[in-house]
């Protein structure tokens, strides 16, 4: 792969042509703040906290840093006046929008932004989509999507109904960053309560714990080809 040579906070690296600048920043130990990235997904940008501001030639702008490439002669910064008021501002609408949210909290205390301008609208779900993308991307069966517009807008099942395709993974709720998404596994039952949904969990027939829901085994059944009893066993005692 081709090197591109970039300036990252006045200093001069070497880095892979393509690679997003996020990822480099992590790889530098520089901060910069997300709330909807996640390595498995492909970068979307939705909550707009990792920007930074770039300069190409006698350009700058402010951008993503989780989607845009690195390339020759790049210039980046991640705490400029501009970058910095500008997500603030950012952080104030997420603090508007879920402004009990145990993880907008923290964030915001972090960056300094612990009130809000804006009127509050008292939803812990900050509409990044990473419930979605999950479901379709690494999961596959895309049982969830985007209902309304605007600020009405929210993850849900088709119609609002119980999501037929939901196989019980709990993908969603382990991306989700605001904890908006409940799962709870009780006894044999695990429910996840937002898509309507409950599912009968396999019991390891060894320990006697619970593994994981009927349906999503039997959805990897099908797309892998491992003994039958494989899924009988929990992990602990295999």
């Amino acid at each position: 792969m081709e090197d591109s040579t970039i300036i990252f906070n006045g200093t001069e690296y070497k880095v892979q042509k393509g690679t997003p600048l996020l990822s480099i920043a992590r790889s530098l130990n520089i901060f910069i703040p997300t709330l909807c990235h996640n390595d498995a997904l492909v970068p979307y940008g939705a909550c707009r906290m990792c920007i930074v501001e770039i300069q190409k030639g006698n350009r700058m702008r402010v951008v993503t840093s989780c989607n845009y490439p690195a390339e020759d002669g790049l210039v980046v910064k991640t705490d400029t006046e501009k970058v910095i008021s500008t997500r603030n501002i950012i952080m104030e609408l997420l603090i508007a929008r879920a402004p009990k949210n145990k993880q907008i909290k923290q964030l915001g205390e972090r960056l300094g932004v612990t009130k809000t301008r804006f009127e509050e609208v008292g939803d812990d779900c900050i509409m990044c989509g990473m419930c979605i993308r999950a479901c379709e991307e690494v999961v596959g069966v895309s049982a969830i999507g985007f209902k309304n517009r605007g600020i009405t807008r929210m993850p849900a099942t088709p119609f609002m109904e119980t999501s037929k395709n939901c196989i019980g993974c709990g993908s969603c709720v382990y991306v989700c960053p605001t904890k908006y998404i409940k799962m709870e596994d009780k006894g044999s039952q695990r429910y996840i309560y937002n898509w309507k949904v409950a599912f009968d969990m396999v019991q390891c027939k060894k320990c006697g714990d619970f593994i994981a829901p009927v349906k999503q085994l039997d959805y990897i059944k099908k797309k892998v080809s491992l003994p039958e009893d494989f899924f009988e066993i929990c992990n602990n005692c295999r």
